[in-house]
């Protein structure tokens, strides 16, 4: 039933009552205000007003209003209706006031299970739970200081389900645990997991992950959990499970899922979103698609990558398992997490259980949307931090991720981030941070933005290099993908194309964007926009099949060779195309699913993208994140006809990258034999000397001299 007014307190003076029309057309003379149901005094009316269905009073107040206990308005008829309090509006220092540094969440024990809510807003909690032989119970928790409610439940609750029922605002509101480990299907109920359990699960087979003296050694390729596999034939196809296994062929005989990706050579993997996220229907994944940039829980793994989403463990164990078989065989794993947004702020459990605290606004009190996803998470809150902190620690704790790729990381401020990478690094030397660096239009200060221009401030935190992109292939918007790049044929960019050659990290054509190439995510394809093909096939339109995969060929490998941190999105070592789709979070696995077919047919520039990456690990000059080493030791040659020498003089030996992006076959001449590394048919063996280099049209020569 539609409540007859509802109550708001708009300012600590100020309550704002909207009393509907169909209730009454009679002047309220009154209003008496109520806390813990006892009656405190009368309010004055300070003024009304009206719409077309309600009228509108303003009263004034002056009360010192405390978090966790009840407020009511009644009018003159005794109708009574809850106050409606954010707890901004009565704690201004509230930051400090309520902050919580202990655990949250289920916290088992086979003998107890402690559960903690933060929930400063609610006058009371209660943890519901249903046993796993079905007994129901309904236990109050207590409340702590600084906000948190806490229940110590005694017994063995191991795969028992549990939601939160909280009073707040007068009224009683039901969501599971924002600090979820574990899931039902589509997210309707938490489960009591030991993470010890899975902690200890796989964690006996061999540990070959990378470990990296410098992050400019990774090479990374994005996927998706489901795209690897969903095409093929395989029963699990789209799961955890199917990424686990190795020796599998499709009808080709072609290596697929987890030998593919052994096989392309990389030594890292970042997974598109496996946290749990909204829009896939668990127990139906394939009626649907989408990324997964809707995040709902940040604690608990994907359900509709698991066998059973419908099992407390099994999307946990599955994940835990994937990950220790890519260890085991020499890739490290680097997750996507969306920590800017949610999928829904008004259902999401953060919200619904407290209220206007971990979601960012504008100054006239309305949700900011630099996400363009409809809310900005407000990473500056002691406790949207703190479970940013928490869920980040939580998967290298209990799945042992290696790295965390960061979803538009310009809606986080700096202080979050730089705080994170210290907590990381602390449990892994080497861990791995990156990010979207763009200054996105949220109510941040400029200055307190993880953004591109803020570099400096979050180093050694690396961002992904839009410059790259852009002088490399061409601009990537809709709009523009008929403009070129260096690489595509524009040869103007020549010397914008040095500066991001060299990590973007030297003054030469524009500013530096990075102190280090360490910082710079080198790339020209990722799951947005066009893919490479479909980028190519625009700007080139007069280029033939075999010239165009000429060009990503080169592009590719000039992605692998330059100072930084390569990054390779699934398909592009082999030109995959996505039909000109360029925003394709949610058209389905015939656009999205990696194509075993096609991969077999152009099984060459697979081999040429495995041998560039070879010839990177050859040289490890190629890795330095030194700027002094570049400055010192690269130089550049404008060759005659738009072509480019690279010159590298590290060591005894000076190596020179003769880079030809135009549409002829241009010549470099040398005073006496060098030997030829590395040409458009990839790593050549020591028979191949030569004075007079001839580079083929889109196409680059790696040669050494030696005195």
């Amino acid at each position: 039933m539609e409540a007859s007014f509802q109550a708001v307190l708009k300012d600590k003076n100020i309550i704002e009552v909207a009393v509907l029309k169909s209730y009454t057309s009679s002047t309220i003379s009154s209003f008496k205000f109520y806390e813990d149901e006892k009656y405190i005094k009368d309010l004055s009316i300070i003024s009304k007003s009206e719409s077309k269905s309600t009228f509108i009073y303003t009263l004034s107040i002056s009360f010192d209003f405390k978090i966790g206990h009840e407020y009511s308005i009644a009018d003159d008829r005794q109708e009574r209706t809850p106050l409606s309090i954010n707890i901004k509006t009565i704690d201004e220092n509230y930051e400090n006031n309520f902050r919580y540094d202990g655990s949250l969440g289920a916290l088992y024990s086979k003998e107890a299970t402690t559960f903690r809510l933060f929930t400063p807003m609610s006058s009371s909690v209660f943890v519901h739970i249903i046993t796993k032989d079905n007994r129901e119970m309904m236990v109050k928790m207590n409340r702590l200081e600084c906000g948190v409610f806490e229940a110590v439940v005694e017994g063995d609750l191991e795969c028992s389900s549990y939601t939160y029922i909280a009073k707040i605002n007068g009224k009683f509101v039901e969501a599971p645990d924002p600090y979820s480990f574990a899931l039902s299907s589509n997210s309707t109920s938490s489960y009591v997991v030991s993470l010890d359990k899975v902690k200890e699960y796989y964690s006996n087979i061999s540990d070959n992950r990378p470990h990296l003296t410098r992050y400019t050694e990774a090479v990374i390729y994005e996927m998706s959990v489901r795209d690897m596999t969903s095409l093929t034939n395989l029963t699990n196809k789209g799961q955890y499970e199917a990424l686990s296994a190795t020796n599998l062929k499709d009808m080709n005989g072609f290596p697929i899922g987890l030998d593919y990706i052994k096989g392309l050579g990389i030594n890292y993997v970042q997974l598109l979103p496996i946290y749990d996220f909204q829009t896939i229907d668990d127990d139906h994944p394939f009626e649907s698609y989408n990324w997964g940039y809707d995040p709902r829980f940040y604690f608990c793994p994907e359900g509709s990558f698991s066998s059973n989403p419908n099992d407390p463990y099994c999307r946990l164990l599955e994940l835990k398992k994937m990950i220790a078989i890519f260890h085991e065989n020499g890739i490290g794993v680097i997750m996507d997490v969306v920590y800017n947004h949610v999928f829904n702020a008004n259902s999401n459990a953060l919200n619904v259980l407290c209220p206007g605290y971990y979601f960012r606004k504008n100054n006239d009190g309305t949700i900011s949307n630099g996400s363009g996803c409809g809310n900005d998470v407000e990473s500056r809150n002691y406790m949207a931090r703190k479970l940013i902190i928490d869920s980040l620690l939580h998967f290298v704790d209990v799945y042992s991720i290696d790295g965390f790729r960061f979803d538009l990381m310009g809606i986080i401020d700096i202080e979050t981030m730089n705080l994170a990478y210290k907590k990381l690094k602390e449990k892994r030397e080497d861990i791995i941070l990156y990010g979207e660096g763009w200054d996105l239009m949220t109510n941040l200060p400029g200055d307190q933005k993880s953004s591109l221009y803020n570099a400096d401030k979050i180093k050694p935190i690396g961002l992904f290099n839009d410059r790259f992109r852009d002088i490399v292939k061409g601009k990537s918007s809709d709009s523009e993908l008929a403009n070129k790049g260096y690489l595509t044929g524009d040869l103007n960019y020549i010397d914008g194309f040095k500066n991001v050659l060299l990590g973007s990290s030297i003054t030469l054509a524009f500013p530096p964007l990075f102190s280090s190439p360490g910082q710079s995510i080198n790339y020209v394809e990722c799951h947005d926009n066009a893919t490479l093909y479909d980028k190519v096939i625009h700007c080139c339109p007069e280029a033939k099949e075999n010239e165009i995969l000429s060009i990503i060929k080169l592009i590719n490998a000039v992605t692998i060779l330059s100072f930084g941190i390569p990054f390779i999105h699934a398909g592009q070592e082999f030109g995959a195309t996505k039909k000109n789709i360029t925003n394709s979070y949610n058209s389905g696995d015939s656009i999205n699913g990696l194509n075993y077919d096609l991969a077999f047919k152009r099984q060459s520039m697979i081999k040429f993208l495995n041998d560039a990456i070879k010839l990177k690990r050859s040289l490890p000059f190629l890795a330095t994140d030194d700027k002094k080493e570049l400055i010192e030791h690269v130089s550049f040659e404008n060759i005659d006809g738009g072509g480019l020498a690279v010159i590298y003089r590290f060591t005894e030996d000076t190596y020179y990258l003769l880079i030809n992006p135009s549409d002829k076959t241009l010549k470099y001449q040398f005073k006496n034999y060098v030997k030829v590394l590395f040409n458009e048919a990839g790593l050549l063996d020591d028979s191949h000397y030569a004075q007079l280099i001839m580079i083929n049209k889109c196409s680059l020569i790696m040669v050494k001299t030696t005195k």
